[in-house]
């Protein structure tokens, strides 16, 4: 890369380039696109609204808004106030210190009105990770479409889709080809946290989001200790996906008597997922990243009915889980609603506990997803774009101000 094209040896200031996540997947991956962009122009500056990781990562973030992710109707309304008082303050913030370029990661819930905002005050910007029209709601694209400098999807299909209504679309590959790797050794991670490598290990994972937490989590604890009790070889982890979600999971586990049986993991979660033997979780992002692990896993999830049959009329997938929609077959188990209990929970996961051969041709199964993602280098491709798009705006500025 070119350091100087980017304002990384020019002797003066780089680009300005604002960042917005709102919610937890949003600041995850957010923050390794930063770090992307500042090893390759560290004049760049940073700044924006999303959560712990992006300011670990380089950005200043003003706004804490990554606890703002919601699914569905009714589950909006606890964050409506919030997040319109949070739209009012990014206002404020854009003009009193405009941005060469805006970049809107994931979390469309909340970032949808800050394209309206971006284009009424004429700043330019891309969405990276741009929600997903591939498997739902592809009328969601013509607003994207008609006012982003530049569409960067996750997934090849959706190139096509965005192009098709207007937008200036390109796909690098799938990030978490880059991201989704054990960063520690996975066995002294395990003795370090108090656990014996040569016995099972049963990850849970409820979500992100306070719903999931609150839904999720009692259902998904009491079918810990029910495994536990019936298999007592069995360890359990409990990555930690926020640090604003560690007091009610840590009260969710007492509720259900299994607070001292499972390890909390804060940090090189990777490294303790890639030594599971399965992964029982909630839909999601999360699915994608336990599937490039290999990690065979059930995968459940449950939202309001009104919520649940607005998005049947918008689906255009069989399947919930991200594994099974990439590889058009039901590879990993999959409770949606009212099949998500404690009884079936329990019922799946023993399935494949017991069933050494299953295991194995699942994990088969999922070495199979990498190759349908692109390949490495993901990360520093889009940050070559977000810099170029940022630059173009920068320099422009520049000369005006020179003019004047």
């Amino acid at each position: 890369f070119n350091m100087t094209e980017f304002g990384g040896d020019t002797g003066r200031a780089g680009p300005s380039i604002f960042f917005s996540a709102g919610e937890v997947s949003g600041d995850f991956q957010a923050s390794h696109l930063a770090r992307a962009v500042l090893r390759q122009a560290p004049s760049a500056r940073l700044y924006g609204c999303g959560g712990e990781k992006m300011s670990a990562s380089g950005v200043d973030v003003r706004l804490q808004t990554s606890q703002f992710g919601y699914v569905g109707l009714r589950e909006s309304l606890r964050f409506k106030k919030p997040v319109v008082a949070a739209h009012r303050k990014i206002k404020t913030i854009l003009r009193e210190e405009r941005p060469d370029l805006a970049v809107l990661v994931d979390g469309e819930r909340f970032n949808k009105p800050l394209i309206e905002i971006f284009h009424r005050e004429q700043i330019p910007f891309v969405y990276y990770f741009v929600p997903q029209v591939l498997f739902w709601g592809r009328w969601r694209t013509r607003h994207i479409a008609a006012r982003a400098r530049l569409v960067m999807p996750a997934f090849p299909d959706e190139l096509e889709i965005f192009r098709r209504k207007g937008a200036r679309a390109e796909w690098l590959g799938h990030p978490f080809l880059d991201i989704v790797q054990a960063d520690e050794d996975p066995e002294n991670c395990l003795r370090q946290a108090g656990l014996d490598p040569t016995r099972p290990i049963v990850a849970l994972m409820p979500g992100s989001r306070w719903q999931e937490i609150e839904n999720f989590g009692p259902i998904l604890f009491e079918t810990a200790r029910r495994l536990q009790a019936s298999r007592p070889s069995l360890q359990f982890i409990l990555p930690v996906a926020g640090a604003h979600l560690l007091i009610r999971l840590q009260q969710l586990l007492g509720a259900c008597g299994m607070a001292d049986e499972v390890r909390i993991v804060t940090e090189n979660s990777y490294s303790f997922l890639s030594r599971c033997s399965l992964v029982l979780l909630s839909s999601g992002t999360a699915t994608l990243e336990t599937a490039l692990l290999g990690i065979p896993m059930v995968v459940f999830y449950r939202v309001c009915p009104l919520t649940f049959m607005a998005a049947m009329l918008l689906v255009n997938s069989r399947y919930i889980a991200m594994p099974n929609i990439l590889l058009a077959a039901p590879v990993v188990p999959e409770l949606i609603q009212d099949q998500f209990t404690v009884e079936r929970l329990e019922a799946e996961a023993g399935r494949l506990l017991d069933d050494p051969a299953l295991l194995l041709e699942v994990r088969r199964r999922l070495a199979e997803i990498p190759a349908l993602l692109g390949v490495r280098g993901v990360l520093e491709r889009a940050a070559a774009a977000v810099l170029r798009e940022a630059n173009s705006t920068y320099h422009v500025g520049a000369d005006a101000e020179v003019v004047q």
